[in-house]
């Protein structure tokens, strides 16, 4: 049996508009979405309405013990960290005290000790460097990384950061990002 895939994405800020060029370009083909975002704790998010306008496929916002289908796009909810486990997402409190939102690392380090997914991370806009440490954990573990080209971006630090850190497998727009995330797909299902 073919292993799933999930596309974990992580963006902040500056990071809607590319997740919108991604999503309007984005077919369903089989696999399933993650985004991970630093949003603001006491603030409901409008995130997941906003992308369902862009998606051919169904957006929602991950609850607690949500299992991951194939063909959906899950959002973490704003005050949260997100981890996953087996197939299914988990969502934590965020600690408040602590200054520096870590989310995209927290649910990345995590992807990359899951044995029930083929993994590929995508680094969208966003200040700071949330995210690198989990894409170093994910190639490591046969991830594909994928990171926003800096010029497309509002904010280009967390894209630099990958591509810095020398684990950037492909740097592209967020329009050019669907395909090739069906090129790695195939090339999973192919091994």
């Amino acid at each position: 049996m073919k292993k799933k895939t999930l596309i974990a994405l992580g963006a902040s800020a500056g990071g809607t508009d590319a997740l919108f060029d991604f999503f309007d370009n984005t077919l369903p083909d089989g696999v399933s979405y993650v985004i991970t975002t630093h949003l603001y704790p006491h603030i409901k998010s409008l995130l997941t309405s906003m992308i369902q306008k862009h998606a051919a496929i169904e957006v929602c916002e991950v609850e607690e013990d949500t299992e991951i289908m194939p063909d959906k796009v899950y959002v973490m909810p704003e005050n949260k960290v997100m981890t996953i486990e087996g197939e299914r997402l988990v969502l934590k409190p965020r600690d408040l005290d602590i200054k520096v939102n870590r989310a995209i690392d927290i649910f990345f380090n995590s992807l990359a000790h899951n044995h029930s997914f083929n993994i590929i991370a995508i680094i969208l806009s966003g200040l700071g460097k949330d995210g690198t440490k989990g894409i170093v954990a994910i190639s490591k573990n046969g991830g594909v990384i994928i990171a926003q080209e800096p010029s497309s971006a509002k904010e280009e630090s967390m894209p630099e950061g990958v591509i810095d850190s020398g684990y950037a497998d492909f740097i592209l727009a967020p329009k050019k990002m669907p395909e090739q995330v069906i090129k790695s797909v195939k090339a999973f299902n192919d091994k």
